[in-house]
């Protein structure tokens, strides 16, 4: 008598859990899709390529801004550097003791599910923020 109340009480727990599991597998996908974007969220394009007072174009090392563009990712336009010499420019000219080279930075942006449009993961992606001067390498 008690080992089938035993097994009973252990069928019960079987039944009860592969069940549960069954109804987890069946659940279907859900992501909030109450992300709200403030307008004043993307500014216009001059004040994204002023920055700090045309700092790209005054540096010794200077450089340009070009958009990378992506449609399934928030914000849709990154502006990454690119150097515009692979040399330094001091005011006497340029020097090719000092090599121009990107600064990377990673920034959390929100990727679109390839499956589920409207579903977004964060993720880090690396862009160049500027260039900086640095002595070349010697061997």
């Amino acid at each position: 008598m008690f080992l089938g109340f035993f097994n009973a009480k252990y069928m019960v727990l079987l039944c009860a859990l592969a069940s549960l599991t069954f109804a987890k597998q069946r659940e279907k996908h859900m992501c909030d899709t109450g992300l709200m974007i403030s307008d004043d969220f993307y500014g216009s394009h001059s004040e994204d390529m002023e920055g700090n007072g045309n700092i790209h174009t005054r540096s010794l090392s200077a450089w340009t801004w070009i958009p990378k563009i992506s449609h399934d990712r928030i914000p849709q336009v990154i502006y990454e550097a690119q150097c515009k010499s692979e040399y330094c420019t001091l005011p006497t000219g340029v020097d090719e003791r000092l090599n121009s080279l990107p600064i990377y930075q990673d920034i959390l942006v929100l990727k679109q599910d390839s499956k589920d449009k409207k579903c977004f993961r964060t993720t880090f992606e690396r862009v160049i923020v500027g260039c900086t001067c640095v002595w070349a390498k010697t061997s």
